[in-house]
């Protein structure tokens, strides 16, 4: 097997799709994933799994249930714990995020009638 780098914003460059996730590499049972934002998510959970986000370019706010929202920049993440409702929503025009997920995270949570769900590809 190869060892390589990957750089996110080569990556990024790669496709246009918003709220649309992108797996770019696997950590044991977790899926790195690449994802831009436009506009506002769907309010959503995940009942089994955490969610963590990174932002790489932009500003993203996470809207969450029962508190304050979180504002995150650039080289900035936050972990939204299992069971937690929340919904992202981009404050800029160009938000990049990262994502790390387990294995088969669908992007909607406990929302899977969403328009947003996608399948994830692979870049």
């Amino acid at each position: 097997m190869t060892v390589k780098a990957i750089s996110l914003a080569d990556k990024h460059a790669q496709f246009k799709e918003v709220w649309s996730p992108k797996r770019i590499a696997t950590l044991d049972d977790y899926e790195i994933k690449l994802a831009k934002a436009h506009g506002h998510f769907d309010w959503h959970a995940h009942m089994e799994e955490d969610e963590l986000f990174l932002v790489t370019r932009g500003i993203l706010k996470i809207e969450i249930e029962d508190q304050d929202p979180i504002i995150l920049g650039p080289g900035e993440l936050c972990v939204i714990p299992k069971g937690v409702r929340h919904r992202p929503i981009a404050q800029t025009e160009k938000v990049h995020l990262m994502l790390i997920e387990k294995k088969g995270v669908v992007n909607t949570g406990d929302n899977p009638d969403s328009d947003l769900t996608q399948t994830i590809e692979d870049l």
